[in-house]
């Protein structure tokens, strides 16, 4: 399905290219993410196919599914794969889905559970009943108290961006933006897709969230953030309303994106490297509290679809110590972008 909400002007949009082929053969869970502009891509199988990717040490670490018609998928693993081991690099594929799994078993890969993305089923969402009390009676409250919804689409001003900044800003406090699979903030990034706002009696906006697509049947609340001084239950309120939302539009699927290690190591039955990987993550990072992530997303959630690491030649250990250096290098802003590049077109010209 294809929304004009998310049908962007090409001729003003810099990933023109990458639009172009996500809307006509729709993404994944994780699509949305290239636009962060900190992955290289590779087009495989004379370009059906979209992997994307990005270099650590010795590795080549995917993110999320190949992308496009499944006739050709497991000819692109073999083509990415090759091409790795052309510059004697390693391919990691990074949360893929159990669908897909037996072609990279094929191509003699190992696996690891990471955790589930969170599924709500916006058609058969409701607030009605015992199980919706809680959540019922927040909405109800904000309403009363003149908070208003709103989904507002790009190009967006100067001021606006500035004030979702600031936001933005405060949520993180002293804490830095990541990368890779989790979404950082950018105006650039930001201006690539809708937006849903919760605003307060004053006009001021109190939290927001942009919304990213599949091009399927799903939208994904993707970068989500609140002012430090908002009210207790509001990104419950903002997330239902943007189920709300969502069904209106036509779409089935509300995705809310991974919760790492749920379902992950938990019982002294776990083998060993489940029990590694959540000791790791659980102390490797500090920003996403990844229990309170698989609970607040847990009151919403219909469904879970597990995703797995794919690696190979190297210990699992190692593998998710350099995943996590990875998730937590930002993106480089298009200042920063620029600076390296004449930096390395000097060099070349120098040498």
């Amino acid at each position: 399905m294809t929304n004009n909400m998310f049908s962007l002007s090409k001729t003003e949009h810099k990933d023109e290219r990458v639009l172009s082929f996500l809307e006509k053969n729709g993404g994944n869970h994780a699509s949305h993410l290239i636009l962060l502009r900190d992955k290289e891509l590779f087009w495989a199988v004379d370009e059906k196919v979209l992997i994307a990717y990005k270099k650590i040490a010795n590795k080549l670490v995917v993110l999320g599914d190949p992308i496009g018609d499944e006739t050709y998928i497991v000819d692109a693993i073999k083509e990415f794969h090759e091409y790795c081991d052309e510059l004697r690099l390693t391919p990691v594929f990074y949360q893929i889905s159990a669908k897909y799994m037996h072609y990279f078993h094929e191509t003699g890969f190992s696996f690891m559970k990471l955790g589930e993305e969170g599924i709500v089923d916006v058609t058969n969402f409701s607030l009605a009943g015992k199980q919706g009390a809680k959540l019922r009676t927040k909405f109800n409250k904000f309403t009363r108290e003149n908070f208003h919804f709103r989904v507002i689409t790009p190009p967006y001003s100067h001021s606006f961006l500035a004030e979702l900044r600031a936001i933005s800003e405060e949520w993180l406090g002293d804490q830095k933006e990541k990368g890779f699979s989790v979404v950082s903030f950018s105006e650039e990034y930001v201006s690539s897709y809708p937006v849903a706002l919760l605003t307060n009696a004053e006009g001021r906006v109190v939290a927001f969230a942009t919304l990213a697509t599949d091009y399927k049947d799903t939208v994904t609340i993707d970068l989500m953030r609140k002012s430090t001084s908002s009210s207790y239950g509001t990104m419950d309120v903002l997330f239902i309303h943007i189920f709300q939302w969502v069904k209106e539009h036509g779409y089935q699927y509300c995705s809310l994106g991974m919760a790492p290690l749920a379902n992950v190591g938990q019982t002294k039955y776990s083998i060993t490297s489940e029990k590694w990987i959540r000791f790791i993550f659980l102390h490797g990072n500090t920003l996403y509290k990844f229990k309170g992530l698989q609970e607040f997303k847990g009151k919403f959630t219909s469904s879970w679809e597990p995703k797995y690491l794919a690696y190979k030649k190297s210990p699992l250990i190692l593998v998710i110590i350099q995943l996590i250096l990875l998730i937590n290098q930002p993106p480089l802003s298009t200042k920063t972008k620029e600076v390296v590049g004449k930096l390395k077109y000097l060099i070349k010209k120098a040498v």
